[in-house]
């Protein structure tokens, strides 16, 4: 064996032990140049022949740092090409897709980062992503779902392996990482928004973790590690158990059966897997959330909103859950000719339809339901009506049933009927959170564009 720092050594200890990597794996690293990803990128690259794996880096652009961000990208492909590793770069816009979610700047960044690191391991086949979390930022995590009020899983922080992630340097400590990277003489690149205390994680890093050390326990961060370390152990004691989510379409649902009469404990797990399984992780859902979904399971019928628009719903001896609000109108047929541009309340339906010209000055809530659709291309008066056997929608040039399309998106039959269609006089326009017909959506030569938001009447 080759004769390694002390660093070197230690993780490849941890890799072992946790069985991070093993013989024949392709590894992909997010490598963004910093200290921590630098380290872990350079660690790995001289532990390939002695574990014998495949490595790769990914970079991702979140488009918010301007000059500093073209130069951290720069920064990782010269190191990447110097190093003679493959390296995959992607920007994107994490502004918009912050608006588009309605969520935090932070947590958008955080889940593009996870989306399109999946995505780059998909195109790679990659069998494992390395994380660059270390001790530090363990402590940091735990600190901050404390403070957001968590339950077990919480306090446990992040742990060494989930799913494909992995986190080698979750042992080490920043300052440890600094001494290899001088050790090494390796350069890296700092992130200027480290030191933007908008961010709760840096002010729990640069105010409350230093007040804590100062007034309370000067080993304050081994503390918390241990505790987050002691719990992992105290969990993995627990057998997983196998929960029945099925995903039909755009839905998820599980049998109510399998949360009744079991303890709370259990329960609570269930409805963490179905809860990932909608949403992708369990990132700001707190103990009022799970009361609520634990309280319609309990009376067997109602809907609840958790964070990020996911809705869920009991129905027919399911739960049932997805993104975005689906809305349903009464069974019977039903049809009411709409006040375009203007505001409509149908009572009856308990649904509240409003539109207006773009470029008017109108204050609407686009948080709810809402398409834009070319007026030139529709012939009034507009109309709203549910599903009529024979529906036919254009979908990427191509016409098909609207039973169809309902069964993909995976809405059950006794609901079709339920479900708001906006139309014209000859085709259908809009099926709010499923479809807009490409018959009505806006080009870059349309002159006249209305928006149309729907939502729930409040009676």
């Amino acid at each position: 064996m080759k004769k390694y720092p002390c660093l070197i050594k230690s993780v490849s200890r941890l890799i072992q032990e946790q069985e991070l990597i093993v013989p024949g794996d392709r590894v992909l690293v997010a490598f963004s140049g910093g200290p921590d990803s630098t380290a872990l990128s350079d660690i790995l690259k001289q532990l390939r022949e002695e574990i014998n794996f495949q490595l790769a880096l990914f970079h991702l652009n979140h488009g918010l740092r301007g000059q500093e961000a073209l130069r951290d990208q720069n920064f990782c492909i010269e190191w990447a090409k110097k190093n003679n590793i493959e390296i995959f770069v992607e920007k994107v816009d994490v502004k918009v897709y912050k608006k588009e979610q309605s969520i935090s700047l932070e947590e958008a960044a955080r889940k593009i980062r996870y989306q399109k690191l999946k995505e780059v391991a998909d195109l790679w086949k990659a069998d494992k992503i390395a994380l660059g979390h270390h001790r530090n930022d363990q402590v940091e995590t735990i600190l901050m779902n404390i403070i957001r009020g968590t339950g077990i899983h919480g306090l446990r922080g992040m742990p060494f392996r989930n799913e494909k992630f992995i986190r080698p340097l979750l042992k080490t400590t920043l300052d440890e990482i600094h001494q290899y990277l001088d050790e090494r003489h390796l350069t890296y690149v700092v992130d200027s928004t480290n030191l933007d205390q908008s961010f709760l994680r840096n002010r729990i890093r640069l105010e409350l973790i230093p007040l804590l050390k100062k007034d309370f326990n000067i080993k304050i961060e081994e503390v918390i590690f241990r505790l987050g370390l002691n719990l992992q152990e105290s969990l993995s004691n627990f057998q997983d158990e196998e929960w029945p989510i099925e995903k039909i379409g755009q839905l998820y649902r599980l049998p109510i059966n399998r949360l009744i009469e079991i303890s709370d404990f259990k329960k609570r797990q269930g409805l963490i897997a179905f809860i990932k399984q909608v949403k992708g992780d369990i990132y700001h859902i707190t103990r009022a959330h799970y009361k609520a979904i634990e309280y319609i399971v309990k009376k067997g019928k109602g809907q609840t909103m958790l964070p990020e628009k996911i809705s869920f719903w009991i129905d027919n001896g399911f739960i049932y859950a997805r993104r975005g609000q689906l809305l349903l109108g009464n069974i019977p047929a039903w049809s009411y000719v709409l006040e375009a541009p203007g505001r409509n309340i149908l009572k009856d339906i308990g649904l509240v339809i409003e539109s207006f010209l773009k470029d008017t000055q109108v204050h609407s809530n686009l948080k709810t339901l809402w398409c834009e659709i070319d007026l030139d291309k529709c012939e009034f008066p507009l109309l709203l009506r549910n599903f009529i056997d024979g529906d036919r929608v254009v979908i990427n040039g191509k016409e098909k049933k609207l039973k169809t399309t309902f069964q993909l998106q995976g809405i059950p039959e006794n609901w079709r009927k339920r479900v708001p269609i906006l139309c014209d006089q000859k085709k259908i326009l809009w099926v709010p959170g499923v479809l807009l017909d490409e018959r009505a959506q806006v080009q870059e030569n349309s002159r006249s564009i209305l928006i149309v938001t729907m939502r729930a009447y409040k009676r």
